[in-house]
C-alpha cells in the first residue's frame, strides 16, 4: 500500500516536470524557427498536414494529439468502497503553424489545447523539438 501511495503522490510531480519541459521546447521553437526554409522544416518535421495561402506567403500546418508527457500515465488505484483515483492521463491537441514569406519561416504559431496543467503550449514541444536540433545544427 505504501508504494500506491508513493507513486499517487509523486506521478503528478514527474509529470508536471515533464510538461514544464515540453513547454520549454514550445516556447524557444517560437524563436529558434524563424529563418527556416522550407526544406529545413521538411526535413526535421515531414510534410505539413495542410497548406494555406496567407497574401505573400504560405502557412503551413502540423497537427498532433498529446499524449501524457514523456509517455507516463498515472496509475490508477481502487479504494473502498469502489472509488477510483487517479488514471486521467493528461492530454491536448497542438497545431502547430509556421508562415512563411520568401521560402523563410517569419513566425511560429500554436493552436489547440496546448496547455498541460500551467506548462503554456506543453503538448506542442514535442512537435518541434526535433526541428530545434535542426535548428541548432544549420547555423
Amino acid at each position: 500500500m505504501r508504494h500506491r501511495l508513493r507513486m499517487l503522490v509523486f506521478t503528478p510531480l514527474v509529470l508536471a516536470g515533464c510538461a514544464e519541459r515540453e513547454a520549454e521546447w514550445a516556447q524557444r521553437g517560437r524563436a529558434s524557427l524563424v529563418g527556416l526554409d522550407r526544406s529545413a522544416i521538411r526535413m526535421c518535421a515531414g510534410l505539413p498536414n495542410g497548406t494555406a495561402k496567407d497574401g505573400p506567403g504560405e502557412i503551413w500546418m502540423y497537427e498532433h494529439t498529446a499524449t501524457p508527457p514523456g509517455g507516463v500515465a498515472p496509475p490508477t488505484f481502487t479504494v473502498p468502497p469502489g472509488f477510483n483515483i487517479g488514471g486521467q492521463a493528461p492530454t491536448g491537441y497542438c497545431r502547430v503553424q509556421l508562415r512563411f514569406i520568401a521560402g523563410k519561416v517569419t513566425q511560429v504559431q500554436y493552436a489547440g489545447a496546448t496547455d498541460i496543467g500551467n506548462a503554456r503550449d506543453a503538448v506542442c514541444g514535442q512537435m518541434v523539438r526535433t526541428c530545434l536540433g535542426y535548428a541548432q545544427a544549420s547555423r
